[in-house]
Order: C-alpha cells, then sequence, then structure tokens
C-alpha cells in the first residue's frame, strides 16, 4: 500500500511541476512587451505639440556631449500647468530671467553689466587713488582700491600705469595737486575722478600711530567740483566704497578713449572691467575747447567737438580694453572722445 501511494504522489509530481512552470513562464511573457508592442503603446498615448517639443528638446540635451541646456530650453518648454513660469510678467519670474540671463552672460565670458537703483546699466568709472598720508598710507593704497572694485561703479586705476604716465608727460603723482595737470591727465586716460585721502585736523592719533578716521574727498577729473566727503576708518573702507560708487556714477559722465587706430579698428582703453560687451556701439567726438566760468575762472570741463563716427565693440581683451570696428565717419585720433551710443541686448 505505501508503494502504491508513493507511486501516485510521483505521478501527481510530474504532471502539476510542468503546469506550475508554464504558468510562471506565461506571466513573465504578460509582464514582458516586445519593442513593437511597447512602440503601439507610446504612440497611442496622445502628447500636445508642447510636450512633444519638450521631448525633442531633452533629447537633444541630452545627447549634447557639453550638455547643452540655456535658457531657450526653458523658454521653449514653459508650460501653462506649471505653477512658477519663467520670464513671466510677477516679480518672481522677471527675478528668475534676469539671474538667468546674468548666468548665461557669465558662460560666454563677458561682465556682467553693473545696474543703477532704477536698474539701468552701469559703465563703471576710472578712478584715481591719491593719498596724503605718507608712509601711513600704505595699507590705504591696498585696501580702499580693493575696496572701490568691489563696487558697481568703480574701476580704480592702477598706480603703476598712472606714475608710467605721468612720467610719460613730464610729471610725477604730486603734481597731481595741479587742477590743471588733473584735468589734462584726465582726459589722456579717461578718467573720471580723483580720490584725495588725509587726515582730517583735529584727530589724534592712536597709540599703533594711526589716526581713528581719514577723510576722503572726491573731486570731479575736469571740473574743479566736489563730488562727495566722507570720513572713515579702514575698517569702514567696504561702507564708504559703496556710497562713493554712488556719488561718482551720478556725478560724472562716462567716457573713454581711444589708444589706437590700425586696420579699420579702434582699440580703447576700457573692456572687461569697465562693463563693455560685444555688440556696444559708442559715438567718437572731437576734444572741443575747455569752458572757463568768466566769474570764478575755474574750469567747466572740455566741451564736445563734432561727431566724428560711430564704432562697435567687436572683442574685448586684457583685462580693461577692447577692440572696435569702425561702422561711419573716420579719421580717428587719441584725442579723440568716445562715449556710449547704443548698448548691445
Amino acid at each position: 500500500m505505501d508503494k502504491t501511494n508513493r507511486k501516485s504522489s510521483s505521478s501527481l509530481l510530474f504532471i502539476i511541476f510542468p503546469m506550475i512552470f508554464c504558468l510562471f513562464l506565461a506571466g513573465c511573457a504578460s509582464k514582458t512587451k516586445n519593442p513593437k508592442a511597447q512602440k503601439a503603446e507610446k504612440e497611442a498615448k496622445t502628447l500636445s505639440p508642447q510636450e512633444k517639443e519638450e521631448e525633442a528638446l531633452e533629447e537633444q540635451a541630452i545627447s549634447n556631449p557639453t550638455f547643452g541646456i540655456t535658457a531657450d530650453y526653458f523658454r521653449k518648454t514653459e508650460s501653462s500647468k506649471s505653477k512658477i513660469r519663467l520670464f513671466g510678467s510677477s516679480k518672481r519670474e522677471k527675478e528668475l530671467e534676469e539671474r538667468l540671463a546674468k548666468l548665461e552672460q557669465r558662460l560666454k565670458g563677458l561682465p556682467e553689466r553693473a545696474t543703477d537703483v532704477h536698474g539701468l546699466p552701469v559703465l563703471r568709472r576710472k578712478v584715481v587713488l591719491i593719498s596724503l598720508l605718507g608712509d601711513l598710507g600704505l595699507d590705504v593704497l591696498s585696501l580702499l582700491p580693493a575696496a572701490l572694485r568691489r563696487t558697481d561703479g568703480i574701476v580704480p586705476v592702477d598706480s603703476n600705469q598712472l606714475a608710467h604716465l605721468l612720467k610719460e608727460h613730464g610729471y610725477s603723482v604730486s603734481d597731481l595737486a595741479s587742477a590743471a595737470v588733473r584735468r589734462e591727465i584726465a582726459a589722456i586716460a579717461g578718467i573720471q575722478a580723483y580720490i584725495f585721502v588725509y587726515f582730517p585736523q583735529g584727530n589724534a592719533a592712536t597709540a599703533k600711530g594711526q589716526r581713528s578716521a581719514l577723510r576722503l574727498d572726491v573731486i570731479h577729473a575736469t571740473e574743479n567740483v566736489l563730488i562727495g566727503s566722507y570720513l572713515a576708518t579702514i575698517s569702514q573702507f567696504d561702507k564708504v566704497a559703496k556710497k562713493i560708487s554712488k556719488d561718482v556714477v551720478r556725478g560724472t559722465e562716462w567716457s573713454c578713449r581711444i589708444v589706437k587706430v590700425e586696420d579699420g579698428y579702434v582699440y580703447l582703453n576700457a573692456g572687461r572691467l569697465t562693463g563693455l560687451q560685444p555688440g556696444d556701439k559708442l559715438n567718437v567726438y572731437s576734444r572741443g575747447k575747455e569752458i572757463i566760468d568768466p566769474i570764478t575762472r575755474h574750469s567747466l570741463g572740455y566741451g564736445l567737438g563734432s561727431l566724428k563716427g560711430t564704432i562697435e565693440i567687436e572683442q574685448l581683451f586684457g583685462t580693461d580694453a577692447s577692440k572696435a570696428r569702425i561702422l561711419s565717419g573716420g579719421n580717428f585720433s587719441t584725442t579723440d572722445i568716445v562715449k556710449m551710443s547704443e548698448l548691445a541686448e
């Protein structure tokens, strides 16, 4: 009897196991669809033209070895279903667009445009720092220019370049005490302002031999006009530098100078640091005569001469220089005055 039972059990196993195995294979086959079935199912899904374009853009971005997702990708994939749409009309959306535009400029290696309180582009002004502190002014000559560079409106002129320029014209730094010399050097170098740093009267020295506060007077480069006067310690340079920057931008007009004209191109002493970008258009004027106030006998600066032509920035090079092609006019010289005509978008 036991042998008969064992025989019956074995027969059942031979029948049941193949059935279970077939069911298992059938289940796997039902989960794994062939490529044709998958394609048909995908095609059956209805995609809007916007979704199809987004898929194509994503495939293009993924297949691009340089990972080319730019602002154009987000502009084209803007969806009305999103809670936040880039490049919309709300304040938040406009902020996102501005940030993305700045990132694009940085990726292209272009300088970021500084802006004023109204959001308008600002071209940085060149200023010269003159220390009247003697040996105690060494810290100022290193720390104050660094603070000024961190502002949106100022490019400090390198002291070595200034000394070389003065020597070429038979002057020394001490000669900048003369307003006439300052005007001449400003016209040659495209300088907008001078900053004099000195000890205010009655300010006692500290135990370290330094004064507790310094006086900073900002003088217009071509006019004998005080743009601003400030009191600050060395630790306050960053704060006062921002004030100086705003006042210099408000109190001066931007211009630069031509350093060379060659083979249909004009080379300028302004570029990346100043905030110029390829595509900017500038007007070139002859230098007018110096205007003297008949009552005060003070110079009011130089008037503009005739418009000689227009140039367009083509290339930025060096620390702060640019190459421009001539759009109209000609007969340009290194004494001409260059002013902004139209900023590139």
